[in-house]
């Protein structure tokens, strides 16, 4: 059998897609879970207390902290020990106040800028519609691959509508989740940094969180266009199955 590759390229792109968007939603639920796929890394490194973390990872529905240990004889080699990740929250925003012990964040080892927690009360709104944005374009996706195999199944051309109007939802969801967690990553941690100067303070943006949101977008763009191509252009259809012939009478 003759695989068309034209007609099945965007089901491939959504497929990569979908497997990237739903990385990108789930990083970060557990401890073994891409912990390091962070949207942004707070960092108090200096303070010097059994009951505060030197880390604290921001994903898009959890947070993990953890400590910073020195790797081997060298003092400027460290590294990343996840020691926790919370509960995976659907519209989650987080709270470093909620994060952290009373007493360090009102004691006087860290001198907390109340600043900082006012910085993310105003991005908590933000957060979560990027949440809802990804789990729109996730669904979208998936119900742009259940359409395909649908067609392979009932071999109807008009699926192939139904793919790239998925397509194009969930194109335009992932990328606006995207550009929110563009901006939240240079934008927002700009911001931490500007605050929590002088206060031990500071913040650092997920360049692997970065460059997976935007290959699931890139690929659901060239996933949308195929289909537009394949749809409106070829006029792409699934070959009708070839009918039983009658068997020649004796």
């Amino acid at each position: 059998m003759k695989v068309n590759f034209k007609g099945i390229f965007p089901a491939i792109t959504a497929f990569t897609a979908f497997i990237l968007a739903l990385l990108c939603l789930f990083a970060g639920s557990q401890t073994s879970l891409l912990d390091d796929a962070d949207l942004l890394t707070l960092y108090t490194p200096e303070a010097g207390s059994d009951t505060a973390n030197n880390f604290y990872s921001v994903h898009v529905m959890s947070y993990c902290q953890g400590i910073l240990e020195t790797v081997g004889s060298g003092e400027t080699s460290v590294a990343r020990n996840v020691t926790e990740c919370s509960s995976r929250t659907l519209l989650f925003a987080f709270n470093p106040t909620d994060a952290w012990p009373e007493e360090i964040t009102h004691g006087p080892t860290l001198e907390w800028p109340r600043v900082i927690s006012d910085d993310f009360n105003a991005f908590s709104l933000t957060s979560r519609s990027m949440a809802v944005f990804y789990i729109i374009g996730v669904g979208a996706t998936g119900f742009a691959l259940l359409s395909r195999v649908s067609s392979f199944i009932t071999r109807k051309a008009q699926t192939g509508l139904f793919e790239f109007g998925f397509l194009v939802l969930a194109a335009l969801s992932i990328s606006i989740a995207s550009i929110i967690a563009t901006v939240i990553a240079f934008q927002f941690v700009a911001l931490i940094n500007a605050h929590g100067d002088g206060s031990n303070v500071s913040a650092q943006y997920g360049e692997k969180f970065l460059g997976m949101t935007w290959a699931s977008t890139g690929l659901l763009l060239v996933g949308s266009i195929s289909s537009f191509i394949n749809v409106f252009v070829r006029g792409y259809e699934e070959p009708a199955m070839p009918a039983p012939k009658d068997e020649e009478e004796g």
